[in-house]
């Protein structure tokens, strides 16, 4: 499997690691490489324990992701314990008790030149979730795909999917373009380099491979760019545990993520179990293990980026180059974005200076910006913190001005490459309580009686569309019997 002659014509790209992050690129990369490009898959670890980081819920752009490299929905539901996702309903947050559905929303309204959220603020401050219509939803427990008529009030949600890792994988690997890859399994004992260029790896079973371009997929043990030098800028060390329950009755469309003293929890319903996931800070894991129960020992990882993912000729993806607090969709999404990137930035040669550039300002902003939106959560602790909270205790700038520009006047302020977009952040600021103090006067421009006729009409319109949708479980059910029939 050696490959020593680097001036030869066909482009070899070698990924190292295995689970999720390896998978999922490897199927990206195995659909969209020209011919002349050739794979090889050393698989150190199939199922990585560290793959309970990537959550339980996926963002809107799943969906499109999943297209791209040949993984239908149909295939993903039939295949996999994945069901459908509104969001997270984020319950008994912080010491005010919240109690919000953090929904995916297409763009609200923008009536008159005005974003919708004013008129709510020019009317004393009005609550934003009965015009969320995937939060009523949420709410009813129900589930329906939403349609692609512009007049119906269920075309403004969106839905995203909840998984479990192990499963997730699997189906990524199902759609592996396998005519062109070559698989290697075995750890990685050593590697050598040459400055920043990486020419071999010496693998456990005698063999050595090299590569034009590696891809390090070896989660948070980064045997690739960790031995490259490459320093890590960590975060918290956060602990992790997770359980699941068999359950006849698909659950909600949502995850449930309450706050605790020493971090959080979140049960999500999937096909058949339903997953509850512990997340908490190191020193405080004998009370979180006690709390999750069933569990004697849970799995570890640094929170935190490197600070380059691309260095040389070797690439981080996931988790070897950012391991991400699951609070949010946060890892899942930057997982994904990681893969398009690579796949929009493959060196044309072997001069990898202006895609490495690239590569590594994108990853940048993404990781700055998905931790500004977690950061926000973080700023509303339980009334008892523990040292998960302390932790988040952090002062960014641009989180103060987020926050001061909504709160003053209700400006949503947004900043390049942010992996999270405005309706999230307005229905997070709804969500923690904040309410603007002024308006954007245009919002006074309408006759009142008009501005409340139409919320008046929104309202109700979303709330009988809400009420008219199947529970979860069954509209799940009857896809599955359609799907089945129509495949047979």
């Amino acid at each position: 499997m050696s490959k020593t002659d680097h001036d030869a014509p066909a482009f070899h790209i070698a990924i190292c690691g295995g689970g999720l992050a390896a998978y999922m690129t490897v199927a990206a990369l195995s659909r969209h490489l020209p011919p002349g490009c050739q794979l090889t898959l050393i698989v150190t670890d199939e199922n990585p324990v560290a793959d309970i980081f990537y959550g339980s819920v996926t963002s809107p752009s799943a969906y499109n992701f999943n297209l791209s490299i040949g993984l239908s929905e149909p295939d993903l539901i039939q295949r996999s314990n994945t069901a459908f996702s509104w969001g997270t309903h984020y319950q008994a947050w912080g010491k005010e008790g919240r109690d919000w559905i953090q929904g995916f929303q297409l763009p609200l309204p923008v009536l008159g030149g005005v974003q919708f959220h004013q008129y709510l603020v020019s009317r004393g401050n009005e609550a934003l979730e009965p015009y969320l219509v995937s939060a009523s939803a949420a709410r009813q427990g129900a589930f329906a795909h939403p349609p692609e008529t512009d007049g119906h009030s269920l075309a403004r949600a969106e839905y995203g999917y909840q998984f479990s890792p192990a499963a997730y994988r699997e189906a990524m690997s199902s759609v592996i373009d396998r005519s062109r890859l070559s698989v290697i399994v075995a750890a990685i004992t050593a590697i050598d380099c040459l400055a920043d260029d990486l020419r071999q790896v010496r693998l456990s079973d005698g063999q050595t491979v090299a590569a034009d371009l590696f891809i390090d997929c070896t989660g948070s043990d980064a045997a690739l760019i960790g031995r490259m030098g490459v320093e890590m800028i960590s975060g918290k060390a956060l602990g992790a545990a997770l359980t699941e329950t068999s359950s006849k009755t698909l659950g909600p469309a949502t995850r449930v993520l309450t706050g605790q003293a020493f971090g959080w929890q979140a049960i999500t319903p999937l096909q058949g179990v339903s997953t509850k996931l512990t997340i908490y800070a190191v020193e405080d894991e004998a009370a979180a293990l006690a709390a999750h129960g069933h569990v004697d020992v849970g799995e570890q990882a640094v929170c935190g980026r490197r600070s380059a993912a691309w260095i040389g000729n070797c690439v981080a993806i996931g988790q070897a180059a950012a391991v991400v607090d699951p609070l949010t969709p946060a890892p899942l999404m930057l997982l994904q974005r990681d893969v398009e990137r690579l796949l929009a930035l493959i060196p044309q040669s072997r001069n990898m200076a202006m895609e490495r550039r690239e590569f590594n300002r994108q990853f940048t902003n993404d990781h700055d910006h998905a931790d500004l939106f977690r950061d926000a959560l973080l700023t509303s602790p339980p009334a008892d913190v523990g040292a998960y909270w302390q932790a988040g205790k952090t002062s960014d700038e641009r989180l103060d001005r987020k926050i001061a520009q909504f709160l003053s006047r209700g400006v949503l302020v947004s900043y390049d490459l942010e992996p999270f977009t405005p309706e999230d952040w307005l229905i997070l600021h709804y969500g923690m309580g904040r309410r603007p103090e002024r308006h954007d006067r245009l919002a006074d421009s309408p006759p009142d009686s008009q501005v409340r006729a139409c919320l008046s009409d929104m309202r109700t319109r979303i709330e009988a569309a809400a009420r008219s949708l199947p529970d979860h479980h069954s509209y799940m059910v009857n896809l599955k019997r359609y799907l089945a029939h129509r495949g047979a």
